[in-house]
C-alpha cells in the first residue's frame, strides 16, 4: 500500500510517515502543492492524508485537485480546526465524488493513526497467493509502459512494462505488494512472469500495427531462471507474435541473490545468444554487483532512483552515480538512469555522461493505446529527430511524428511449459 501525506508541517508528516513504515507500507510525506501534485502523478497512492491548513493553499482547495485527477483510493482529513470545519470539508469531499474514510483531529494521537493504518492496510495484508492466481486468470493485472529515452536528440530506446494488479476492493495494487509473495511460490511467479511476457509481445505487435516499432523492457523475477526451458518458450511466445528477439529487454534485479548460479548462468546466457538484451536494474543497490557483473551476460546497467533522485542534494550519490557510468562506459555496457523527474537531474546526468534516462519528467506509465499520442507529442519539438543507431544500441525504433493509437488489450496466458 502507497500512502502520501500532505501537511505544511513537516514534523507531522515525519511522525506519519514513521507510524506507517513501521506498519510496513510505502509512506510519502509533502509540505507544498507542487511536490503534491507531482507525487499524484508519478505514483498514485492507495490513500491520502491531508491537512485542512497549509499555508500557502488549503485542503479544501486540494480536495478538488484529487477530484480533478479522478482519485478512486481512500482520502483521511486532518484538522486543528474545530469539529464543524472537518465536518464542512467532508460534505464538499463526498459532493465531490471523493471517498472520505476518516478525519483525524490535531493534535494527533499516535495509537489512532496507527490503528487506522492498520485498518487500511488489511486489504493488502490478506492478499494470497491464491487470491493472486484468481487475479492472474481473472484479467485483473494490467500492463502500464514507461518510455526509456534520450533528450539530444530526442529518442525512444524503449518502453518499460510495469505490472500492476487492479484489486476489485484493494485498488491499485503494486508489484512491491505482491512480487516479493509470488516469489515464494515457483508455479505463481512463472504464470505471472509468462503473463507479463505475453502482454509485452501482445502490445509490441499492436504498436507495429499502428506504425511504431520500439523495443519493451520486462522484469524478470531470479525465481524464473530455475527453468531451463525458458528460454525456449520465450522465443516461442516472441514468435508467435512476430516480435523480433531483438526487440525484447529482459530486466534482472541486482539486488536478487542468484541462488543457483550454474542454472541462471545457463538461461540468461542461452537468451543473450538467442537476441535477448539483459539489464541488470537497480544498480548499486547490493553488495553482489561486482561478482554479478563479472559472472552474468549483462548488456546494460541501469541506476538505481534512490541515488538519482538525491545527487542534485547529495555529493556522496552523485559520486556513486559517475561511478556506475563509468563503470559501463569501461565495460562496454549501456547505462540508464531510472527515476529522473526534474531538468535539473537530466542536466546533471548528461553532464556525468548518461544520455538515456526514465521517469516522470519525460512520461509517466502508460497503457499501451496512449503510447502513439504520447510519441507524437514528445516529437513535436524536433521534427527532425532520429534514431540513434550505433553498436552499443543496435535495436532501430521507427521514426516520428507518430499520430495514430491502439487498443489497450492484452490476454492472459497460462504458467510456463
Amino acid at each position: 500500500m502507497r500512502v502520501l501525506i500532505f501537511d505544511d508541517d513537516e514534523a507531522v508528516g515525519r511522525v506519519l510517515v514513521r507510524a506507517a513504515t513501521w506498519l510496513g507500507i510505502d509512506a510519502v510525506a509533502v509540505n507544498d502543492e507542487k511536490a503534491f501534485d507531482e507525487q499524484l502523478r508519478t505514483g498514485p497512492p492507495h490513500v491520502v492524508l491531508l491537512d485542512l491548513q497549509l499555508g500557502a493553499t488549503d485542503g479544501v482547495k486540494q480536495l478538488q485537485v484529487l477530484a480533478d485527477r479522478k482519485f478512486k483510493g481512500a482520502v483521511v482529513l486532518m484538522s486543528g480546526f474545530d469539529t464543524r470545519v472537518l465536518a464542512s470539508a467532508q460534505m464538499v469531499a463526498r459532493g465531490l465524488g471523493l471517498n472520505i474514510d476518516t478525519v483525524l483531529e490535531k493534535p494527533l494521537r499516535l495509537a489512532s493513526v496507527q490503528q487506522m493504518f492498520e485498518r487500511l492496510h488489511k486489504p493488502i495484508q490478506h492478499l494470497t497467493i491464491e487470491r493472486l492466481r484468481e487475479a492472474i486468470a481473472k484479467g485483473e493485472m494490467r500492463l502500464n509502459f514507461q518510455p526509456v529515452v534520450t533528450r539530444k536528440p530526442k529518442t525512444i530506446h524503449k518502453l518499460e512494462a510495469l505490472i500492476r494488479w487492479h484489486h476489485p476492493v484493494a485498488g491499485v495494487v503494486y508489484p512491491s505488494d505482491f512480487i516479493p509473495m509470488a516469489e515464494g511460490d515457483l508455479a505463481t511467479i512463472d504464470a505471472l512472469t509468462a503473463w507479463v511476457i505475453r502482454g509485452a509481445a501482445e502490445a509490441y505487435s499492436e504498436l507495429e500495427t499502428n506504425g511504431v516499432r520500439v523495443p519493451i523492457s520486462v522484469n524478470v523475477s531470479v525465481r524464473n531462471l530455475h527453468n531451463l526451458t525458458f528460454p525456449d518458450w520465450i522465443e516461442q511466445c516472441l514468435s508467435e507474435h512476430a516480435m523480433p528477439a531483438e526487440c525484447l529487454h529482459v530486466e534482472i534485479t541486482e539486488s536478487a541473490a542468484f541462488g543457483e548460479a550454474a542454472t541462471a548462468l545457463n538461461v540468461l546466457s542461452r537468451m543473450r545468444l538467442k537476441g535477448i538484451s539483459l539489464s541488470i536494474d537497480d544498480f548499486g543497490t547490493s553488495y553482489a554487483s561486482f561478482k554479478v557483473l563479472r559472472q552474468m551476460p549483462f548488456s546494460e546497467i541501469k541506476i538505481d532512483r534512490s541515488f538519482v533522485s538525491d545527487m542534485i542534494a547529495s555529493r556522496d550519490s552523485r559520486a556513486i552515480v559517475k561511478s556506475i557510468i563509468d563503470l559501463a562506459a569501461n565495460m562496454e555496457m549501456n547505462c540508464v538512469a531510472e527515476g529522473v523527474e526534474t531538468e535539473d537531474t537530466a542536466d546533471l546526468l548528461e553532464a556525468l555522461g548518461v544520455a538515456t534516462m526514465q521517469g516522470s519528467l519525460f512520461a509517466k506509465p502508460m497503457t499501451v493505446g496512449a503510447i502513439p499520442d504520447w510519441l507524437a507529442k514528445w516529437a513535436v519539438s524536433d521534427v527532425s529527430m532520429r534514431h540513434r543507431h550505433s553498436a552499443a544500441d543496435p535495436n532501430p525504433v521507427s521514426p516520428f511524428p507518430i499520430a495514430t493509437q491502439a487498443a489497450d488489450q492484452v490476454s492472459i496466458p497460462g504458467p510456463l511449459a
